[in-house]
């Protein structure tokens, strides 16, 4: 069986705010996370700070939850869904060499 590398390009929504990318899908999996749940932990230092600095997140034990001003920061971004583009074709020294064929 012979395997093949791939590789794809990923988009990802978000804002920067402050000089810190805070990507759209993060911000709604923190607008999930309440005082009642789990805390959120899946910001970095950088991230946490940014988000707690402007009522984004709260802390909450050890980690993060959502903050008063959250949902009307998240509904006040422009989202359109990805545009579909034609794939991009590897340049010949990207493929992968057989180290059987030497």
């Amino acid at each position: 069986m012979e395997i093949e590398l791939q590789k794809r390009m990923v988009v990802e929504y978000g804002v920067e705010v402050d000089g810190v990318w805070l990507p759209l899908a993060m911000l709604r999996r923190l607008e999930e996370h309440g005082p009642w749940n789990v805390p959120f932990t899946e910001a970095s230092d950088e991230q946490a700070r940014v988000l707690t600095a402007h009522g984004l997140a709260e802390r909450h034990n050890t980690g993060l939850a959502r903050g008063n001003a959250l949902r009307n920061f998240v509904e006040a971004l422009p989202f359109a869904p990805t545009e579909s583009f034609e794939s991009i074709p590897a340049a010949q020294d990207e493929k992968p060499r057989d180290s059987r064929s030497k």
